[in-house]
């Protein structure tokens, strides 16, 4: 119990730096202003095209939705470029040889990064979703949602619902900030980490415009069930929650968040964090750090 104790002391006070040293770097910093500026003026545009084509929103949870859905897609490249470089900038100003001096462990030093790194999606996200509500209460108010002045759900239940909507979108977005990690452990420049992250992530991207109808057949419990080879692109399994939550906004109630797709994206994200971080584990006690 101790061991763990101390484990989880040396994480935090590595946590506490990585964030200390991240706000000390401009490329980080132009990072998060560049979700900013995609964010804000992306719901003034959306909102202004709704104008444009004569459509409106049916209240300010369908708005702050369906731009959320837009903001996540394309914030989601910067925030993993960021992710990507988290050892590449102590490798390349040579920090990581200073904290191996000290006493820290190289899996201590790892957990480090996977937490700072699911702190930078969760930063990003709830960035993104104070942007999309509060657009939605500037142009179409929030509260409850109401139609004829009939109260189809209350304001309470449909927070509630979006609240669990962004821990599944968090899970996903995790398994996209596992593999930046695991990139940035086997990069030593800055430059080396962004081009094969990237070439990763339209990989991975590729797989998910696979048609359904190819896979192949998995058999859990004496029952076959057909997987299509489109599911090993992850990244793009983040917005199913999002379509989920989509039901709200129309007066549909969510019934149950275990949807299959649901089910296919928990399981695929898990399975993919669980590879990433295995496969950084092995990578960082193999590094030479003395190079």
């Amino acid at each position: 119990m101790t061991d763990v104790v101390d484990f989880c002391r040396s994480v935090a006070r590595l946590v506490r730096a990585e964030w200390i040293k991240l706000t000390r770097y401009w490329v980080v910093l132009a990072g998060f202003a560049a979700i900013a500026v995609i964010a804000v003026p992306g719901t003034m545009v959306f909102h202004w095209a709704e104008q444009a084509a004569n459509l409106t929103s049916n209240s300010g949870y369908d708005f702050a939705l369906s731009v959320m859905n837009r903001l996540i897609d394309l914030s989601t490249p910067i925030v993993y470029v960021l992710i990507c470089i988290l050892f590449a900038i102590d490798v390349s100003n040579s920090t990581v040889k200073y904290i191996l001096t000290r006493p820290v462990t190289r899996m201590e030093m790892l957990c480090s990064k996977y937490v700072t790194a699911l702190g930078m999606v969760t930063l990003t996200v709830l960035l993104l979703w104070a942007v999309s509500l509060g657009a939605g209460a500037a142009y179409y108010g929030l509260g409850d949602l109401t139609e004829n002045e009939y109260v189809i759900f209350e304001g309470s239940y449909v927070l509630t619902q979006y609240a669990i909507g962004t821990f599944f979108v968090l899970l996903g977005m995790a398994a996209v900030a596992a593999m930046g990690v695991t990139v940035s452990t086997f990069s030593s420049t800055m430059g080396g980490a962004i081009i094969i992250g990237l070439i990763l992530l339209f990989f991975f991207n590729a797989l998910s415009i696979i048609p359904a109808s190819l896979g192949f057949e998995l058999t859990v419990g004496g029952e076959a069930f057909a997987v299509p080879w489109s599911t090993l692109g992850f990244p793009n399994l983040v917005l199913i929650p999002l379509d989920v939550l989509d039901d709200i906004p129309t007066g549909i109630p969510i019934r149950t968040w275990w949807t299959p797709d649901m089910l296919r994206m928990v399981v695929t994200c898990s399975l993919y964090f669980a590879f990433f971080f295995v496969v950084s584990a092995v990578g960082i006690r193999q590094r030479d750090f003395t190079l």
